[in-house]
């Protein structure tokens, strides 16, 4: 064999070389790309889920919000029924039964208006929590997730002010039966009343614990990107891919080494 054979065959090889470092390369720049881009997509799924996890708590904090308004707006309208079943009790037990009652009635009165101001006011958001509005078609108070739904049936506690108010405001109060029918009318409006803050506290529980949930769920979405994070999974891979490269390089060198020795040693036998 000739020296240009040998010649030919050497750049042959090299030809061959170049192009397996380029494929090293090649397959080095596409596996960079891929983690990159689900490294990239790691970033978007963690940000999404934080996104919704934080609106889910805006929510539940609104739902919390709305039963502890409520709830409290109730109190308040119970104080107000208990001075009117006071009143009434009063007469009741008042031996002077030829007194004028419209004394008592004003009074009476006074603290339906007081309740009905209460309902009146009671909103969060401008929306009605203890009065109905003629022109709302939503009848009730919803908070949504985006896994859960919770919601509570309206209610408008002005009417009981104003049956309270026609049963006393008709009745004789010096009439034993028709005070009788004042005062179960009364008591009646405060079951009801109570009823009603009995539902808005289970509302209240049951987003207060579903938040509980979801704030316990950020956390630990929180502490699993904060691991990923520390671990450089990039980097790690671009380290690797190098090293093969370079193993490639050697073993090629070598070949070519070798390849050139017994070219030569053919040629010098």
């Amino acid at each position: 064999m000739d020296v240009s054979s040998i010649s030919n065959n050497i750049n042959n090889l090299n030809q061959s070389s170049q192009i397996q470092i380029d494929k090293s390369q090649l397959s080095n720049q596409v596996q960079k790309v891929d983690k990159e881009s689900a490294s990239s997509l790691s970033i978007n799924e963690y940000n999404q889920k934080r996104d919704e996890l934080s609106l889910n708590v805006q929510s539940l904090n609104n739902g919390i919000a709305i039963s502890n308004i409520a709830t409290n707006a109730i109190d308040k309208q119970q104080s107000l029924l208990n001075n009117i079943q006071k009143e009434l009790e009063n007469v009741k037990s008042d031996d002077n039964k030829i007194q004028d009652k419209n004394d008592i009635k004003q009074s009476i009165n006074e603290n339906l208006k007081n309740f009905n101001q209460v309902a009146y006011e009671t909103k969060y958001k401008n929306e009605n929590l203890l009065s109905l509005d003629y022109y709302d078609d939503q009848k009730s108070i919803s908070i949504n997730t985006d896994n859960t739904n919770f919601s509570i049936d309206k209610t408008n506690t002005p009417d009981f002010a104003n049956q309270i108010f026609e049963a006393i405001n008709s009745a004789d109060l010096n009439n034993p039966e028709q005070l009788n029918a004042a005062i179960l009318k009364v008591e009646a409006s405060s079951d009801e009343l109570q009823n009603i803050s009995g539902q808005f506290i289970e509302f209240g529980k049951k987003v207060e614990g579903n938040a509980r949930d979801t704030i316990q769920e950020q956390i630990d979405l929180f502490n699993g990107n904060k691991i990923n994070k520390d671990k450089n999974f990039g980097e790690e891979s671009v380290d690797f891919s190098k090293n093969n490269i370079s193993a490639n390089l050697g073993y090629l060198a070598a070949s070519q080494a070798n390849i050139v020795q017994a070219q030569s040693v053919r040629l010098l036998s």
